[in-house]
């Protein structure tokens, strides 16, 4: 799957080596990481030639633009339509470093739906890789807490509310794994889903080379309690594409079949998730556990991708 990167993803080595397209729109927000910050380097150098428009998070499944002070409801179609028909651009960039996976799930789903269906501009999302993750304690099996601070609880994400009947033989339980065994734990206890249903995602080669093994370890527990280990897959942790593409073969292998996918992986791997979720919407259910992300999780800046996602939904 990796041969299909070079078509929907470019990879800069550091932020000085990306130029956004001159007229485009670049959505952005900030978080605890110093990662999400990297977009400072754009804004200095291109600032009189993209239109960079800040949001934050305004309370729960709300967003504010920074740039008009409008308030917007990420649950509200009407909300979010409005917020993307104000820009008049060939491209809008969505930075997903910054913002979480609730705002990240509304914007793309509204987006990708507004440019495959209209001639609305062209989406792509820029990620910031880190250098590396605070990952001290995850041989602590069960525990969340290393890169959490606690789980919200199971909730839809803005626009994914769908509740796919769970009898027997009738759906497949993708579980995009990250370093918290206790996070995949948490969604089996509350999802209880068929044991022979759950296929565990490990991401390689990882954004270094050691984390496919600190994944591993850190859910073996759960991955032994359903007796899964059989069904683990490896996927490409730091691509879009290619967590898109296994997904898109998963639904091909099984046509007849419902697909549930917990993304409690990487980011990479959460946003390929929500944009097949786009795609396939009347067939995928995502299951998100909501955690309250601790402060700074990880140090330093690594690549940044750039994907071309409505190229990726159009032609996958």
């Amino acid at each position: 799957m990796i041969k299909d990167n070079y078509l929907y993803n470019t990879e800069y080595q550091n932020i000085d080596d990306f130029i956004p397209s001159s007229g485009s729109i670049y959505i952005y927000g900030y978080s605890t990481e110093g990662r999400s910050y990297s977009v400072d380097v754009l804004i200095k150098k291109f600032n009189s030639q993209v239109n960079f428009v800040q949001i934050k998070e305004n309370g729960k499944d709300r967003i504010i633009d920074l740039s008009s002070n409008n308030e917007y409801s990420l649950r509200n179609s009407e909300d979010i339509n409005g917020f993307f028909n104000l820009f008049k651009s060939h491209i809008i960039y969505i930075d997903v470093t910054g913002l979480n996976n609730r705002i990240s799930a509304s914007l793309l789903k509204h987006a990708l739906q507004l440019s495959l269906c209209t001639s609305f501009p062209e989406i792509r999302v820029i990620y910031a890789e880190p250098d590396t993750y605070k990952i001290e304690r995850f041989k602590s099996e069960g525990v969340f807490n290393d890169l959490s601070e606690q789980i919200s609880g199971i909730d839809p994400l803005p626009g994914f509310a769908s509740i796919i009947p769970d009898e027997i033989g009738e759906s497949i339980f993708v579980v995009l794994l990250g370093f918290e065994g206790g996070r995949f734990t948490h969604i089996i206890e509350n999802i209880q889903p068929q044991g022979d249903t759950i296929i565990p995602v490990v991401g390689i080669p990882g954004f270094r080379l050691e984390y496919p093994f600190v994944a591993y370890w850190g859910n073996r527990r759960p991955i032994q309690e359903t007796d899964t280990w059989r069904n683990v897959k490896f996927v490409a942790a730091n691509s879009i594409v290619d967590i898109y593409i296994f997904l898109s073969k998963l639904e091909k292998k099984y046509p007849n079949k419902k697909i549930k996918i917990a993304p409690i992986g990487t980011k990479p791997h959460a946003i390929g998730a929500i944009i097949f979720a786009i795609k396939y919407f009347n067939k995928v259910e995502i299951i998100y556990d909501n955690p309250i992300r601790k402060k700074k999780r990880t140090t330093g800046v690594g690549k940044i991708v750039e994907c071309k996602v409505c190229k990726l939904v159009k032609e996958k």
